[in-house]
């Protein structure tokens, strides 16, 4: 190897290590400058019989996977409840109108949502509030109970919280898989050490969504319930 390689990869090594490049967790947490494209493909779904008083439509922004596998399972516990569940990538959505509730989640990056899910939330947030709306948060930080991380949570919708009067909130932990990042994310990955780790609860998420939108006759005026 000589100097100008090793200068180089050092250099590499430096800009990477200061956030300059693609940080480590582009699934579920943290990622900063994203210069490839996702390495996974989005599809839409339906489940549960039309049903024109039971419509619910699920919006996420995703950039892995994980993001939107929690969505399809909010989406399925949802439908054994006996509603109508549209589940659609944020950049499919046409038209949220026609639906009785809407659930809006994304993956975390820099610290907060996908900007798809927050310029979707700045767009459709007149109509969003008309309807009961919920939302989560896909990610791989501030996962412990101590108040800072608590605080650094809720940070994660300070984006898009000017645009929605949220009825209930979700945080859940996601997942970071090599095979799912480009190139390039995974380069980054695995020379600053990051791990393959899967810790979603599907649990909690199954849990969360059983309560979602059950009938109260003050539904709509309910303060927001976040689950942190």
């Amino acid at each position: 190897m000589d100097e100008s390689t090793k200068i180089s990869r050092r250099r590499l090594l430096l800009l990477a290590g200061g956030g300059i490049f693609v940080s480590i967790l582009a699934c579920g947490g943290v990622t900063a400058l994203a210069i490839q494209p996702s390495a996974v493909s989005f599809g839409d779904s339906s489940c549960g019989e039309e049903d024109e008083m039971n419509k619910i439509l699920i919006v996420y922004a995703s950039r892995c996977g994980s993001t939107a596998e929690i969505a399809n399972a909010i989406g399925a516990e949802l439908c054994q409840r006996g509603k109508s569940v549209d589940i659609q990538h944020v950049e499919d959505v046409v038209d949220v109108s026609g639906y009785d509730a809407v659930v809006l989640g994304s993956a975390v990056r820099m610290g907060r949502w996908l900007p798809a899910a927050v310029k979707f939330a700045e767009e459709h947030g007149e109509e969003l509030n008309q309807v009961p709306t919920a939302c989560f948060t896909v990610h791989l930080e501030a996962l412990d109970e101590s108040e800072a991380s608590r605080k650094q949570r809720v940070s994660y919708l300070d984006a898009v919280r000017p645009f929605l009067n949220t009825q209930d909130e979700a945080f859940f932990a996601g997942k970071l898989d090599f095979s799912r990042l480009n190139w390039f994310d995974r380069m980054i990955s695995k020379m600053r050490g990051a791990q393959e780790v899967d810790l979603r609860d599907w649990q909690k998420v199954r849990a969360w969504a059983d309560q979602l939108f059950q009938e109260s006759a003050d539904a709509n005026h309910a303060p927001a319930q976040v689950s942190l």
